[in-house]
């Protein structure tokens, strides 16, 4: 004759159960991020800040002139961008 056990799981435990996977799902994604951004070379880094500067241009004429001014601009080495020669 099989005798079965049966097993209660309290409200506690569930609510725990639950915590845990939401902190397993946040430390997750944010190795995921950090992983992106480690494969994130600075050319794209560089690229990306100058498509943001461009889309905060209020009119054609304004994006104009900044695709003009990046043009124009020397471009450094990414560690090498707050000196001055």
């Amino acid at each position: 004759m099989t005798s079965f056990t049966t097993v209660s799981i309290n409200p506690v435990s569930m609510s725990i159960a639950r915590d845990s996977a939401a902190v397993l799902y946040a430390v997750r994604a944010l190795f995921a991020r950090v992983a992106g951004l480690l494969n994130y070379d600075a050319e794209q880094r560089a690229r990306a800040r100058d498509e943001a500067y461009l889309a905060e241009s209020g009119d054609r004429y304004e994006l104009e002139f900044r695709m003009r001014e990046l043009e124009r601009a020397p471009h450094q080495v990414h560690w090498m961008h707050g000196f001055r020669g």
